[in-house]
C-alpha cells in the first residue's frame, strides 16, 4: 500500500491518500489504481478539490516505474522516501527527475512522461 501525505502551503492540516499505486501522468494529474483523478498538478501547487499542496512525501519502501518522453520504461528503486515538489521527484540522496517542463530545479535531468509509485518490485 502506498500513502502519500500532502503538505500544504501554510497551517493548514496535511491530507493523507492511500492506494495500491499511484501515477503521475503526462496530463499533469496524479491517479489512483481506478484512474481516477487524486490531484493535478498546476502552477507548481499540487490541488485537491479547492485546496492547495506545496508537496507530497511517499515513506517507502517505494519503487519507481518511469516512463520518458520517448516512451522508454525504466524500474528504479527501493526508495526510503520520495517526494514530490516544484515539479520534480526527490529521494533523501536529491533529485530524481522531472515531471514538469521549465521547473529550474538543479539536478533535474530527466524529464518523465509518466511515473508510477509503488509499493514492491512485483508490481512493476
Amino acid at each position: 500500500m502506498i500513502t502519500l501525505t500532502f503538505r500544504p502551503l501554510r497551517g493548514e492540516g496535511t491530507t493523507l491518500a492511500r492506494g495500491a499505486y499511484f501515477r503521475i501522468c503526462a496530463d499533469a494529474t496524479l491517479r489512483g489504481p481506478d484512474n481516477s483523478v487524486t490531484a493535478r498538478y498546476t502552477d507548481r501547487l499540487w490541488r485537491l478539490g479547492t485546496k492547495q499542496y506545496s508537496q507530497f512525501e511517499c515513506p517507502g519502501p517505494v519503487y519507481l516505474r518511469v516512463t520518458d518522453r520517448d516512451d522508454l520504461c525504466t524500474h528504479i528503486g527501493p526508495f526510503e522516501f520520495i517526494r514530490a515538489a516544484d515539479g520534480a521527484l526527490f529521494s533523501r540522496q536529491g533529485c530524481l527527475g522531472a515531471h514538469a517542463m521549465g521547473i529550474g530545479i538543479d539536478g533535474a535531468t530527466f524529464l518523465w512522461k509518466e511515473i508510477a509509485l509503488l509499493a514492491s518490485a512485483e508490481a512493476q
